[in-house]
C-alpha cells in the first residue's frame, strides 16, 4: 500500500491542509475567475445590459460563445491545479505525485483505462435510451460548432476532473486517512464533500436537492471506491475526466452546468432514471476493474498506518 500511507511522508502539519484545501484554492479560484468576469463586462457593455442581472452560466444572454464560455468557466480549475502543483511541494516536503498513488509516477495507462471502461459504459447507456425514446431527443449535428466544442472538451476538460480528483480523493482523502486510519471513512468523508460542493449547479434547483445530491454522492462513492482498491485515484481521474467530456460533447439537458452545443439535447429528462442508471453503470464499472485487476475487498478493512516508506 502506498496511496493513503503516504500521507505520513514528508511535513503535515494541521494549518499546510488549511492552505492547501481552504485558502490556495480560493485565491487561485479568484484568480481563474477573471478572464469569465471580464469578458462577460466587455460584452455587457457592448451590449447595453446590466452585469449584475447576468446569469454567469447563461452565455447567449451577453453574447459569449458557449463553447469560449465552457473554456471560461474551466480556467479556474485549470488554474487551482497549477497552483496545487506549484505549492505543495514546497509545503509538505514531497512530491505532488504522491497525492496520486503515493509514489513519485503517475500510472497513465491506467488513467486510460478508467476512461475507456466508463465511457463505453457510457455510450452503451446513451445509445440504448436514444433508440428506445428517440422522440425524446434533439439531434443538433453541426459540425461548425461541434468539433470546437470537441477540441476545447478533449484539451481542457480533463484538466478540471483531473484537479478535483487530485484535490478530494487524493489529497484530502489521505489528509482524513492520517487522522481516522480508517478506508470507509476516507470513502464516505471526501464523497459527502464532492457531492456538497456540486450543490451549486443548475440541476439541484431543477430536479431537486436530495435527488442530485445522492447522484453526486454516488458517483463520488464509486470514484473512491476503485481509488482504494487500486490503492491510486488514477482510474478515478479517467473515468471522472471522460464522464465530463463525453457529456459536454453529446449530451446536453437545460439543467446541464456546461451548456454546450452538444450532439444531442435530452428534452425531458427524468432524474430517478437516470439515477437507477448510473447505479448500475456503477455495479458494472467496479465489476469490470476488479476482475481486471483482481481486488481484494477486504482492502477496505485494512487499517492505515504509517509503513516508514522512504521519502520521495
Amino acid at each position: 500500500m502506498n496511496h493513503l500511507e503516504s500521507a505520513y511522508l514528508g511535513q503535515n502539519q494541521w494549518w499546510k491542509y488549511l492552505l492547501m484545501l481552504a485558502v490556495i484554492p480560493l485565491l487561485a479560484q479568484l484568480v481563474g475567475a477573471l478572464p469569465l468576469f471580464i469578458a462577460q463586462s466587455v460584452q455587457s457593455y457592448r451590449h447595453g445590459i446590466d452585469s449584475s442581472s447576468i446569469n454567469a452560466l447563461d452565455f447567449a444572454s451577453y453574447g459569449v460563445n458557449s463553447t469560449f464560455g465552457l473554456f471560461l468557466l474551466i480556467v479556474p480549475f485549470i488554474v487551482s491545479l497549477l497552483f496545487f502543483i506549484k505549492f505543495f511541494k514546497p509545503l509538505h516536503k514531497k512530491a505532488y505525485t504522491t497525492v496520486i498513488n503515493g509514489t513519485s509516477t503517475i500510472r497513465w495507462r491506467r488513467i486510460i483505462i478508467g476512461m475507456a471502461v466508463w465511457g463505453i459504459i457510457m455510450a452503451f447507456t446513451l445509445v440504448v435510451d436514444y433508440y428506445l425514446n428517440i422522440d425524446n431527443y434533439e439531434l443538433r449535428l453541426n459540425l461548425k460548432k461541434l468539433i470546437p466544442l470537441a477540441l476545447v472538451s478533449i484539451v481542457f476538460i480533463p484538466l478540471q476532473a483531473f484537479y478535483e480528483e487530485i484535490l478530494i480523493r487524493g489529497y484530502l482523502a489521505q489528509g482524513i486517512g492520517r487522522i481516522t486510519k480508517n478506508r470507509i471513512v476516507v470513502i464516505i468523508i471526501p464523497s459527502l464533500l464532492f457531492a456538497l460542493l456540486h450543490g451549486s449547479n443548475p440541476e439541484v434547483e431543477k430536479f431537486g436537492f436530495w435527488l442530485m445530491m445522492s447522484q453526486y454522492f454516488t458517483i463520488a462513492v464509486i470514484y473512491a471506491l476503485v481509488s482504494v482498491f487500486d490503492d491510486g485515484i488514477e482510474l478515478a481521474m479517467g473515468a471522472h475526466a471522460i464522464n465530463n467530456v463525453f457529456l459536454s460533447i453529446f449530451v446536453v439537458t437545460d439543467g446541464s452546468v456546461f451548456q454546450t452545443d452538444a450532439l444531442l439535447k435530452m428534452i425531458e429528462v427524468d432524474p430517478f432514471k437516470e439515477f437507477v442508471t448510473l447505479v448500475i453503470a456503477s455495479f458494472v464499472f467496479i465489476g469490470a476493474l476488479a476482475f481486471k485487476y483482481k481486488w481484494s475487498f477486504k482492502t477496505l478493512t485494512t487499517k492505515i498506518t504509517d509503513t516508514d516508506q522512504s521519502v520521495l
